[in-house]
């Protein structure tokens, strides 16, 4: 289940190339976004994909919140501290507190386009973008990511596992707050 928890995450921070445009790979560097996700986790030990729903907003100088609420309600931040998540009392329990991989995930998040360049491979096509990561501790959870674009925002990530699962995220009611670096 943990696994599962995580994955949401890795997936977040491909926000990051919400206002890339695929034939320059130029981002806008992004203080705050927010909006609500559908996510469909395709197991090759189950029929149907495992279905989440559920908002996020990422800001700059506090994280990412992941926010799941259905089926199962649960709240994931991510700051550069590690990945936490909301226990029934309200306070936060660490999962890992490894800020490299946080640090990663909010840098792809905000659209820091050095560091994604640094720890991914990049293929461009039109309204498409695939990432493979350099990292084998990153290609030990997902194996490539790929972008669909629409009008240079993301509409769907998905995310190949090892294994042969993947998992689609589909993002809708995307609002952001960009800034010039």
């Amino acid at each position: 289940m943990r696994r599962i928890n995580l994955i949401p995450l890795v997936l977040l921070f491909i926000m990051a190339f919400a206002n890339a445009r695929p034939e320059v790979f130029s981002l806008q560097v992004s203080s705050e976004q927010q909006g609500q996700f559908v996510q469909e986790k395709h197991l090759k030990v189950l029929s149907q994909p495992f279905v989440t729903k559920g908002n996020y907003h990422y800001q700059q100088k506090l994280g990412l919140v992941w926010h799941t609420q259905q089926p199962i309600e649960s709240e994931i931040k991510i700051t550069t501290e590690g990945v936490s998540e909301r226990q029934p009392d309200g306070h936060f329990k660490t999962l890992t507190s490894n800020s490299q991989f946080s640090e990663l995930l909010l840098a792809l998040f905000s659209g820091e386009q050095g560091s994604l360049r640094q720890q991914f491979e990049i293929e461009q096509q039109e309204n498409e973008l695939t990432l493979i990561p350099k990292a084998k501790q990153i290609t030990r959870v997902i194996v490539k990511i790929t972008l669909l674009l629409e009008a240079s925002k993301i509409q769907q990530i998905v995310l190949y596992e090892p294994e042969g699962n993947y998992t689609n995220i589909f993002l809708t009611e995307m609002n952001s707050t960009t800034s010039q670096d």
